[in-house]
């Protein structure tokens, strides 16, 4: 769909050095404030002199009821632009309200990947209601068989496409057919008779190409795509891989059903991200500004589970009560223990999750990275364990004390880098998410075999202790 270009009032030109969220902040006080005082017309002017980005979050930021009158207010097409910049979770808050028909005059802008996005969002009754009010709701009913984080949900059918067949001239005029929608436009595809994609075609070399050639004759053969199940991770990482400005999508015979623009993994690639960043913390799902039951349902289920693993570890220490009954000193050293091996255990889990994200830890490479762990825990045990002891010696002048919290930092160091790897790649192995609960497992296992090992060393050697 054609952006129209939008000149930003001349009031914010001053506010360049502003945050974007503290300028779009003034601007919602300024809508605000217009529409409350009676001054539409105004509004209206300066609202339509923002560009679309600006008013969905200027939209966003107003109370519902004024939005609700603001957008009531506004063409069909100004709403569609708008659409085109939003989330589909916001587009669905703004717009999903309005009755199938009104709906469906807005949808009719959109391209075909923004309004499926949106239907997603809605009830499957009024979703089926609003394609039957669309003037031409067929690309938008195929996009809505695919699942929304697949290639297939990513996808815009809305690219240039040629025959091997056409010659130069026919494939430049059907260029120019595009209008300002070839713009930003520099390869177009190639198909066969039966529309099977055979390659790809730069629009510069299209271009200064002679009239008598064929598009078959000058194109290039070579080319990625994916199948429109393809998960939308490995797009992202696909495109990033061969440095892509797009990506055609195929069906099960090779036939050209669309493209997923660079652009339109840029989100993909923030959500994935945040998604496993939230799931490592066990806070899934959760944003900042949600409400208080999505954050209650979130984290309180995990927070039993560490209270659960919590008790096991008290558990382990209470093993030891006569022992630390009669050296007290072990006591002020538990938390180093626990502490040293937690945040060990959860750079490793981070570290490896994140791999398998980006996709840089295939499964040949499992056990290279435990032996990998495992020999950095070492290192990090005998520098800290080093350290730790030495400190015990001096604070408490006990040579074996200080051994043993040596010997105890050492071996959780080990016990991180072997768990903070091994979690994660056993999840994958039995087909779950590694970021879902590796953390958890990952910290219990250190508090009690790090409890355990330096509790154990001195009921050992307890006499030296005393």
């Amino acid at each position: 769909m054609n952006q129209s270009q939008t000149t930003p009032p001349d009031s914010r030109a001053e506010d360049q050095s502003q945050p974007p969220e503290e300028v779009v902040q003034e601007l919602v006080q300024d809508m605000q404030r217009l529409l409350e005082s009676g001054q539409r017309p105004e509004m209206l002017n300066r609202f339509g002199q923002l560009h679309p980005v600006d008013q969905g979050e200027v939209l966003d930021g107003l109370p519902r009821e004024l939005r609700q009158s603001l957008l009531a207010d506004l063409d069909p097409w100004i709403v569609a632009e708008i659409l085109e910049y939003l989330e589909p979770e916001e587009s669905a808050v703004m717009v999903g309200g309005r009755e199938p028909a009104d709906l469906a005059k807005v949808l009719d802008l959109t391209g075909p990947d923004v309004a499926a996005d949106l239907l997603r969002q809605i009830p499957e009754e009024k979703q089926q209601e609003t394609l039957q009010a669309m003037a031409d709701a067929a690309e938008v009913t195929d996009l809505l068989q695919y699942r929304d984080d697949t290639a297939g949900g990513l996808m815009t059918p809305e690219y240039p496409v040629v025959t091997e067949s056409t010659t130069t001239p026919n494939a430049l005029d059907q260029l120019r057919l595009l209008g300002p929608d070839a713009e930003n436009i520099n390869s177009v595809l190639v198909v066969d008779d039966q529309h099977r994609l055979v390659g790809s075609l730069s629009v510069t070399r299209l271009a200064l190409a002679r009239s008598s050639s064929l598009v078959g004759d000058i194109m290039h053969r070579e080319f990625t795509s994916v199948t429109a199940e393809t998960d939308q991770e490995e797009c992202a990482r696909m495109m990033q891989r061969y440095n892509l400005s797009f990506l055609p999508v195929v069906d099960g015979e090779g036939r050209f059903t669309g493209v997923i623009l660079a652009e339109d993994l840029v989100d993909v690639v923030a959500e994935e991200a945040t998604e496993d960043m939230f799931r490592i913390a066990s806070v899934g799902g959760e944003r900042i500004a949600g409400p208080l039951s999505n954050s209650l349902r979130s984290r309180l289920p995990w927070l039993y589970i560490n209270l659960a693993t919590a008790f096991l570890a008290a558990v382990m220490v209470s093993l030891f009560e006569s022992t630390i009954s009669r050296v007290v000193a072990l006591a002020v050293f538990l938390p180093v223990v626990a502490s040293q091996g937690g945040i060990g255990g959860t750079q490793t889990v981070t570290l490896v999750v994140r791999s398998m994200a980006l996709g840089e830890l295939p499964r040949r490479l499992g056990l290279r990275l435990l032996v990998r762990e495992l020999a950095l825990g070492t290192i990090h045990g005998v520098a800290l364990g080093v350290v730790v002891g030495v400190v015990a010696y001096l604070w408490k002048g006990n040579f074996t004390l200080g051994l043993i919290l040596g010997l105890a930092i050492l071996g959780n160091m080990l016990v991180a880098g072997m768990f903070g790897a091994g979690v994660p790649l056993l999840l994958r192995q039995l087909r779950m998410d590694p970021a879902v609960s590796s953390a958890v497992f990952v910290t219990t296992f250190t508090d009690v075999i790090g409890f355990v090992l330096f509790l154990g060393l001195a009921a050992i050697f307890v006499q030296h202790l005393v």
